[in-house]
């Protein structure tokens, strides 16, 4: 039965959140950019008395107000996604405060690696779950569905969106405020939208066990 898995599933969902958070934050430390759903608070949290977590969090309620107004109406699921999109944001932050390493170049490269893998890792865990996925990847699913348009040109089109938003910001940091700067799009921005996707084909090929059956519809 499905109520058997739920603990199971809630255990797998956590491990998949702490693992995405750790992701970001290895990608982060390279100082080569980060993935592009993460670029923009990234590149706020440059300019705003605000750490990349709390900017992440706000960054969630903003998507769960767009499906709110997509849809004209709360749902569970809306709720949902904003209930995970807390914890994820003190995920990062802590991640964030436990490891500030001094990177030489060899070890950015293999952060970058671990950065995309273990990030890819935790994409699979939470899919596999099949619950909520973070407010970002439901509101592309909801678009998605609402005009009959593929899941994969939406996610295109809304990280596109990321990266100008954050390449807007980095210039306006730069010209502004050049002792803050730092550049949330870069290398790891191009290998995460490359591989990470791959990564997580990968998960679900070694570890089938990791795919659960539908728990609910909302």
């Amino acid at each position: 039965m499905k109520e058997k898995r739920i603990p199971r599933r809630i255990l797998q969902y956590m491990a998949g959140l702490i693992c995405m958070a750790v992701g970001i934050v290895l990608l982060k430390r390279t100082n080569w950019g980060i993935s592009p759903i993460t670029a923009v608070p990234d590149a706020l949290s440059n300019i705003l008395p605000l750490t990349i977590g709390n900017l992440t969090i706000i960054m969630h309620a903003v998507c769960v107000l767009i499906q709110i107004l997509l849809q004209k109406k709360i749902t569970l699921k809306s709720l949902l996604c904003l209930g995970v999109g807390i914890p994820f944001g003190y995920l990062v932050d802590l991640f964030m405060l436990l490891w500030n390493p001094v990177l030489v170049l060899w070890s950015k490269i293999v952060s970058l690696i671990l950065g995309i893998m273990i990030q890819g890792f935790g994409v699979a865990l939470i899919s596999g779950c099949d619950m909520i996925l973070p407010a970002p990847d439901e509101m592309n699913n909801l678009i998605s569905r609402l005009y009959d348009k593929k899941l994969g040109n939406i996610k295109m089109i809304t990280d596109l969106i990321y990266v100008v938003l954050a390449l807007i910001i980095n210039l306006f940091t730069y010209l502004f405020a050049r002792d803050r700067f730092a550049l949330s799009v870069g290398i790891n921005s191009v290998a995460s939208v490359l591989l990470t996707g791959r990564f997580v084909n990968l998960t679900f090929k070694l570890l089938p066990r990791l795919r659960m059956d539908p728990l609910f519809k909302i």
